[in-house]
């Protein structure tokens, strides 16, 4: 069965919108104090963290690149150099670099939350599933990890798991148009009545909110949908 998507947003520095938000700045203490006696390589992270927050994925690239081929241990340029990767959208690249800190360093849930982020992008919505869940072991309180993760089990094809993390995830932010908009999908499987009042949640949402304009016809088109089906 074919799931129904939004229209892909920007990519980077949303906060929710596809999954695809990179968090670079959370684990940076942990992973430099992490690499103690690495003073070349902090220099370089210190650097590309910089140019990170600026929007210069690629020139950070180039400052974390050479550390990396002279050391591929290196955790903190590692990290920071799958984020540069993660904002060009060379999603292969940055799962590379987010696989290898999540194996070094299992206590951190910003790592598990950006290697969800590239197996949504991926395709591979079952792993993305799994790292989000990690993430949330670590993190429980990460509403942007659940939201995420009920994307990751809705492409997969399980609306009651997905339904279990959006939930989670509006109990953080009820009105948040996103959430809603795949909860309504989400129980479209399960529940017509309940998907039919969730769309109507969201548009009261989404009146409010300019950016979500080109999804509101969508919605109107499944509460017809909905409507005219028998025993609603």
């Amino acid at each position: 069965m074919a799931r129904e998507r939004r229209r892909k947003r920007n990519n980077v520095g949303m906060k929710r919108g596809w999954g695809t938000e990179i968090s670079a700045a959370a684990a940076a203490l942990f992973f430099i104090a992490s690499a103690a006696g690495a003073g070349a390589e902090d220099a370089a992270v210190v650097e590309a963290r910089a140019l990170l927050a600026v929007g210069k994925a690629a020139e950070a690239a180039r400052v974390l690149e050479p550390v990396c081929r002279r050391d591929p241990s290196a955790a903190a340029a590692g990290y920071y150099l799958g984020c540069c990767y993660a904002a060009a959208g060379r999603w292969e690249e940055a799962r590379a670099f987010f696989e290898r800190s999540a194996t070094r360093y299992p206590d951190s849930p910003q790592t598990y939350y950006n290697l969800g982020v590239v197996y949504n992008q991926l395709g591979n919505y079952r792993a993305a599933a799994h790292a989000f869940e990690e993430c949330l072991l670590l993190d429980p309180a990460n509403g942007d990890a659940d939201f995420n993760c009920g994307l990751a089990y809705y492409y997969a094809g399980e609306p009651v798991r997905a339904i279990q993390h959006l939930r989670a995830a509006r109990a953080l932010d009820p009105v948040a148009s996103d959430v809603l908009y795949y909860l309504a999908l989400s129980y479209e499987e399960i529940d017509r009545r309940v998907a039919a009042a969730t769309w109507g949640e969201y548009l009261k949402a989404a009146a409010a909110d300019p950016a979500e304009r080109p999804y509101v016809e969508t919605a109107r088109r499944h509460i017809a949908g909905l409507r005219g089906q028998p025993g609603l």
